[in-house]
């Protein structure tokens, strides 16, 4: 065989062998159909700018905004308890967005829990965001839940899919490092 043949296929190995190291794009992920109820506080109505009528359904991807942070959390997981201030800095930050353009709203499921736990919940830990129960876990399964807290950054755009951009089980350490992970996760 001669050295340059040799040299060759070689090279072609070591091509075809990086090809399949290099990560290729994740399919993209839409999110589920998740319905929920309409909240009875109209600042809660406001805030995701539904026009709906307090007690109808909506599907969250139908939550006026560029971006959904979802919050997967339990009233009874201590890490949910001790992340909740962390994650009312992040609400704060990210309504400041706002005034950049960019629309970012918060939910959040209370996995395995009852309306008095998700407002007992939002009670003690003065939650500004909408909570939602999520009893039968129903939600927290759909969205492919493993723990709490999680997090589910969603991109939301006028006639496409709604995107899952992030997923995070756990906390974070920072607010404002999370945000901007989670706005490059998006695209902006």
């Amino acid at each position: 065989m001669s050295r340059r043949f040799s040299l060759s296929l070689c090279l072609t190995a070591v091509a075809a062998a990086m090809l399949l190291v290099i990560p290729r794009p994740a399919a993209a992920e839409t999110l589920p159909e998740i319905m929920v109820t309409v909240p009875e506080n109209k600042e809660d109505r406001v805030y995701l700018g539904l026009e709906k009528e307090a007690g109808e359904s909506f599907n969250l991807a139908e939550i006026d905004a560029d971006i959904l942070l979802i919050e997967l959390f339990s009233m009874y997981c201590p890490y949910c308890q001790a992340e909740a201030p962390a994650v009312n800095v992040l609400h704060e930050l990210a309504l400041q967005r706002k005034e950049k353009g960019i629309t970012i709203r918060l939910v959040g499921l209370g996995a395995s829990n009852t309306r008095f736990e998700v407002d007992h919940f939002r009670d003690t830990y003065d939650i500004p965001f909408p909570l939602f129960p999520d009893k039968p876990l129903a939600f927290y399964k759909k969205l492919g839940g493993e723990g709490t807290p999680g997090f589910i950054g969603v991109k939301l755009e006028k006639g496409a899919q709604p995107e899952i951009v992030l997923r995070q089980t756990g906390g974070f350490e920072s607010p404002e490092e999370f945000l901007e992970r989670l706005l490059e996760s998006a695209g902006y």
